[in-house]
C-alpha cells in the first residue's frame, strides 16, 4: 500500500484493532490517558487558584495545545522562536517566548510575529536586550509585553536579586513600544526529585527570590500582573506560597521515565499516566540473554543512560530496555534461556524525556483503546 501524507500507518486510522497493526518504530499517544492528564491539572489549577501555562516544547503540537487551552489553560510558553511562530500562526493568543532573542535576524522575526500576534509575551534579563525589543516592537507597530526574567537557582538566564529586577522593570516601562507585564522565575533541577517532601523543601527555597522580587516591584508601584514559573514536578507545591499566577507545566500531559516514579501530590501520588510511548518490533532473537528491536538512538532518546527507557508492555517481567545502536534496541531478559520474545513481537517503551523523543519523529499516532483514531503532526518540529 502506498505511503500516505501522514506516513505508512495512515490507512489504519479508524480500523478496529489497528493499534496492534502499527508499523514500527512509531511514536504513540494514548488519547484517553492524555485527556485525563489535561483534566487532572486543570481541576487542580482551579482548586488552587492558579492558571496553567502549557509548555509547547514538550510536544510541539497544535492539537495538544488546543486541548490544553480549551481545558482552561493560558496560551503556550515556548522555548524557541520557531515554536512561537507556529503557535501564533495557528491562532493561539497570549503566547509566551521564555528564552531571550538577541540577534538581528531573529529580532526582525520577533517584530513580524508581534505584528500579527495577540498578546505576544517575551522575557528579558539584559538592559541591552530591552532596547532591542523596544526597537522591534516599534517596527511591528504594536506594543510588546515583556517579563523580567529572574534567576532562581538554575544558574541559567535571569537577573540576580530584586534590585536588578526592579531596575530592568523600570527600563521596560520607560522603553517606547514595550509593556511591563511581570516576572518569570523558573528552576527545574529539582522537578524530578522522587520524594515529595524533599522536593517541597527545595521548591519553597527557589520560590523565595520570586517572592522578594515581587514584593520589591509592588512596593515601587510595579506590581507584576503575571508571575510565571513552577512546573509539572512542583505544581502541588508552587501554589502554597501564593506568588505564581501561572504554572509552566509541560511533561504532565504526556509523561516520561524522568517523572515516572515521582510522587506528584501529597494526597494523590501519581495523578498523571504515561500517555506517550514508542512501539518497537523484535527483529532478532538469536541470543538467549536478549532480543533486538527496531528502536535505537534515532528512535528514543537516552539522555539519562542506555538503560533508562521503561518497558510498559510486551516484554517478560523484569526485562529491561537499552539502545544497541543507531536503529536497534535491546530487550535484556531477567531470566535468560527461560524468557523469550519471538521475531515480530512488539514492545512498548516509555521515553526518558518525552520532548527529546518527540523531535525524533514527524507524527504522533493517536490511539483510543485498540484503535488508531488519528495521526497528528509534530507541528513545531524546527528549532531554528
Amino acid at each position: 500500500m502506498p505511503v500516505g501524507a501522514r506516513g505508512p500507518n495512515e490507512h489504519l486510522i479508524g480500523v478496529p484493532g489497528s493499534r496492534h497493526e502499527l508499523g514500527t518504530p512509531s511514536l504513540v499517544i494514548d488519547l484517553d490517558i492524555m485527556n485525563a492528564n489535561i483534566a487532572s491539572l486543570a481541576e487542580h489549577a482551579v482548586a488552587h487558584d492558579y492558571e496553567v501555562r502549557p509548555v509547547g516544547k514538550i510536544h510541539k503540537s497544535i492539537e495538544i495545545t488546543r486541548r490544553q487551552v480549551e481545558a482552561g489553560g493560558r496560551g503556550p510558553c515556548c522555548a524557541t522562536l520557531a515554536e512561537a511562530e507556529v503557535f501564533v500562526d495557528a491562532g493561539f493568543s497570549d503566547v509566551m517566548l521564555f528564552t531571550s532573542v538577541v540577534t538581528p535576524p531573529k529580532l526582525d522575526r520577533v517584530a513580524e510575529l508581534n505584528a500579527r500576534a495577540e498578546d505576544f509575551i517575551v522575557c528579558a534579563d539584559q538592559a541591552s536586550n530591552v532596547v532591542q525589543l523596544g526597537e522591534a516592537a516599534r517596527r511591528s507597530g504594536r506594543p510588546m509585553k515583556v517579563l523580567v526574567d529572574l534567576e532562581t537557582g538554575s544558574y541559567r538566564t535571569g537577573v540576580v536579586g530584586e534590585e536588578a529586577a526592579l531596575a530592568l522593570a523600570r527600563l521596560i516601562v520607560d522603553t517606547e513600544g514595550l509593556e511591563y507585564a511581570g516576572l518569570q522565575g523558573y528552576t527545574g533541577h529539582h522537578m524530578n526529585t522522587v520524594d515529595f517532601e524533599a522536593r517541597r523543601t527545595r521548591g519553597i527555597e527557589v520560590i523565595e527570590p520570586v517572592v522578594r522580587a515581587a514584593e520589591r516591584l509592588t512596593a515601587a508601584g510595579l506590581e507584576p500582573e503575571i508571575v510565571s514559573g513552577g512546573g509539572t514536578g512542583t505544581h502541588d507545591i508552587d501554589h502554597e506560597v501564593g506568588i505564581f499566577t501561572e504554572i509552566q507545566a509541560g511533561t504532565y500531559v504526556l509523561m516520561d521515565t524522568n517523572y515516572y516514579n515521582v510522587v506528584m501530590r501529597r494526597d494523590e501520588p501519581h495523578p498523571f499516566g504515561p500517555a506517550l510511548f514508542v512501539r518497537t518490533t523484535v527483529l532478532s532473537n538469536c541470543q538467549p540473554e536478549f532480543a533486538i528491536t527496531d528502536a535505537g538512538i534515532k528512535e528514543v532518546d537516552v539522555i539519562f543512560g542506555i538503560e533508562n527507557p521503561e518497558i510498559l508492555r510486551g516484554a517478560p517481567p523484569g526485562a529491561t530496555f537499552e539502545v544497541a545502536g543507531d536503529d536497534m534496541g535491546k530487550v535484556r531478559f531477567a531470566n535468560p534461556g527461560v524468557d523469550r520474545l519471538a521475531v515480530g513481537d512488539v514492545v512498548e517503551i516509555l521515553p526518558p524525556h518525552c520532548y527529546q523523543t518527540t523531535v525524533l519523529y514527524r507524527y504522533f499516532h493517536v490511539v483510543s483503546g485498540d484503535t488508531l483514531v488519528d495521526i497528528w503532526p509534530v507541528d513545531a518540529y524546527d528549532n531554528w
